[in-house]
């Protein structure tokens, strides 16, 4: 073997040596990054060479092949549907506690002990329905159970609002995600087709698809180019190839499937647009839409079927009874039209509101004494006139309430084991694909003594190339 092969092999450990080195720098300093899958240089052995005198092959040292991305596909797809399902408990979890905390009743005022005060009011006047102070108390009580259902009116709807404004966000951050999908696309074939190893890029791509599938239910596969093809289930193709639809949030009428009121649908602008909500599933996007179009307009529907039935009961007995200055056919709520929003609309009526003197107790006129009327209206409370004569007043909103606790503690449960599988994916990954750096560490003192041992071959094949000059001058 020639002397200048001697150093060409060399050389060729030196390549391989500050390749590997430089591989395993970057491997370190990524160690914390995101979604970065760990680097490895693989080399192989150049085909050997006869010598000028002999037929035995030499070797010709080593050349580098490829950087390899060390990954598992099969463990990533895993780890895409956990961080689905896992973010739609999250954020539904934290949908619930809002509205677990607008039927907390722990200080003590809730609509259910309103309601029954309500009724409490009316039994104590039943006693001296002539008391100018047990009127007074009573219109106190009644104002008090109106402002609450406004109260809890208006506070599920303030999360609903929350929940419009998280959707028009999310909205467009899926946009952005799968427009760095198909970006990504393009520069990971541009690098193969150079016959660069674009790892970096593919881990970026894998990031963005995981965060991408946290939002809603994706299915992805490849095409002949290894672009990502991304479709929503359900719906159709977001990015295919280097192109991406694009989704928008805007306000539209309400629909029969929950969705209030010039709240927002979800719109595909892409090349076949049409609404798309109640089609979204999985997924922060899902869990807003399931919470805001089904939990919460059925709270808020049951809660208006309460408004609505109390109003409409107590005023059925109170138009038959005689106030104190003989007046029949007063009611003492303003009437309500409809059930939907009852619980916002409902009110004292101007007669009670004006004099508590106009709150009927009496079945006769002129009968100071005479309270079959505010006894009529007491028995309410254990009457069954809420959904089709199944429940009271108190059974109806406690399992309003007691619902939304179920829904809250199922759903954490869920989170929980959700939560213990996105652990254990997590730690298979790690061990797969992450940074070491205790094994980094001693992989970098390996990679320099052979790039030292390098040097030294090719420094002593440099002295043996002096010692021939030196023999030819003699």
């Amino acid at each position: 073997m020639a002397i200048p092969s001697i150093m060409n092999t060399g050389n060729s450990g030196l390549v391989a040596a500050k390749t590997a080195i430089a591989t395993t720098g970057h491997n370190i300093t990524n160690a914390n990054t995101e979604g970065f899958s760990r680097q490895r240089v693989i080399t192989e052995a150049a085909d050997a060479a006869g010598g000028r005198f002999s037929n035995v092959g030499v070797g010709m040292g080593t050349h580098v092949t490829r950087v390899e991305r060390i990954n598992d596909e099969y463990i990533e797809k895993q780890l895409r549907n956990s961080q689905k399902e896992f973010s739609h408990f999250e954020e539904k979890d934290l949908l619930l506690k809002q509205v677990e905390d607008v039927f907390n009743e722990m200080n003590g005022d809730g609509l259910n002990r309103l309601v029954s005060k309500f009724f409490n009011e009316f039994r104590k006047l039943s006693q001296e329905p002539e008391s100018p102070a047990f009127r007074e108390s009573l219109r106190e009580a009644s104002q008090a159970m109106v402002n609450d259902f406004h109260r809890l009116r208006s506070e599920v709807d303030e999360v609903r609002k929350h929940i419009d404004a998280k959707i028009e966000g999310y909205t467009k951050e899926v946009n952005s995600l799968s427009g760095q999908i198909a970006e990504l696309n393009g520069q990971i074939r541009q690098e193969e087709v150079k016959g660069h190893s674009p790892n970096d890029l593919l881990d970026k791509r894998d990031l963005a698809l995981k965060r991408l599938s946290s939002f809603l239910d994706v299915a992805m596969h490849k095409d002949n180019n290894d672009h990502y093809n991304v479709d929503i289930r359900g719906v159709g193709p977001l990015v295919t190839s280097v192109f991406h639809e694009t989704l928008s949030a805007e306000r539209t009428p309400a629909d029969d499937q929950g969705k209030p009121e010039q709240a927002y649908d979800l719109i595909s602008t892409g090349t076949a647009r049409g609404t798309i909500t109640h089609q979204i599933k999985g997924g922060k996007l899902g869990a807003l839409v399931e919470t805001r179009d089904r939990t919460l307009s059925t709270i808020l529907s049951r809660l208006d079927e309460m408004a609505y039935s109390l109003t409409t009961a107590v005023n059925d007995v109170h138009v038959q009874g005689f106030t104190l200055n003989g007046m029949q056919g007063v009611r003492f709520f303003n009437p309500l039209e409809e059930r939907d929003r009852a619980a916002e609309f409902i009110s004292l009526s101007d007669e009670v509101r004006s004099s508590a003197n106009n709150i009927a107790t009496a079945v006769e006129p002129d009968s100071p004494g005479d309270n079959r009327i505010a006894i009529g209206i007491a028995r309410l409370q254990n009457e069954k006139f809420l959904g089709d004569g199944s429940s009271t007043a108190d059974e109806w909103y406690n399992s309003i309430v007691s619902d939304v606790g179920v829904a809250s503690s199922r759903n954490r449960f869920s989170l929980n084991q959700q939560k213990d599988i996105m652990t254990q994916l997590n730690k298979v990954r790690e061990q797969i694909s992450g940074v070491s750096i205790d094994e980094e560490t001693a992989n970098l003192l390996q990679f320099q003594h052979v790039f030292d041992a390098s040097a030294k071959v090719i420094q002593i094949a440099d002295e043996m190339f002096k010692t021939v000059l030196a023999l030819k001058r003699d």
